[in-house]
């Protein structure tokens, strides 16, 4: 079974190691990459207050974090941002995420954004949702469509999609 699953202070190693399969690409940035296993704490605990609104810096939005869980085992990573500001509706928008690359290929990333987009429902964000990619990212540009994105501008960088 398919579930999100909220960061928390008390997530272990499978978590970590799963995190340690996704390299920062394709505009995704993994800042857990290549951490040592004694910093990851730190590191979920500093993702936990982000998404209070606690220790952000003056660029920052509250985002959180959430596990993609199959049957129990992190097969995936995304990234909900709350609100945008103007920086990030050229460049990283509401949503981010990552697929372990051991589970490559099998739905996952489509069922994390489809499972992002019903988060931030209820979690009160009500406008359009929007998911920038980069033009070469074929995979995530499938994953945008299969759930309803729609492609309303493209740069040399970035392919844009919203969700409604």
């Amino acid at each position: 079974m398919l579930y999100l699953q909220k960061a928390a202070r008390t997530d272990g190693r499978d978590v970590y190691e799963m995190l340690q399969r996704i390299p920062p690409e394709n505009g995704f940035l993994n800042s857990c990459y290549q951490m040592p296993w004694a910093d990851f704490p730190t590191w979920l605990a500093k993702r936990v207050d982000r998404s209070q609104g606690i220790g952000l810096e003056d660029w920052q939005v509250p985002d959180t974090v959430f596990w993609l869980m199959d049957d129990g085992m992190p097969v995936a990573f995304g990234s909900l941002r709350h609100r945008l500001t103007d920086a990030l509706r050229e460049e990283g928008g509401h949503i981010g995420y990552a697929v372990d690359g051991e589970q490559w290929g099998r739905g996952y990333g489509k069922a994390l954004l489809g499972l992002m987009i019903q988060e931030a429902r209820r979690m009160g964000i009500t406008e359009e949702l929007l998911v920038t990619i980069h033009p070469d990212n074929t995979a995530s540009r499938r994953v945008a469509e299969a759930n309803g994105g729609e492609l309303r501008r493209e740069t040399a960088n970035r392919v844009y999609y919203w969700f409604r």
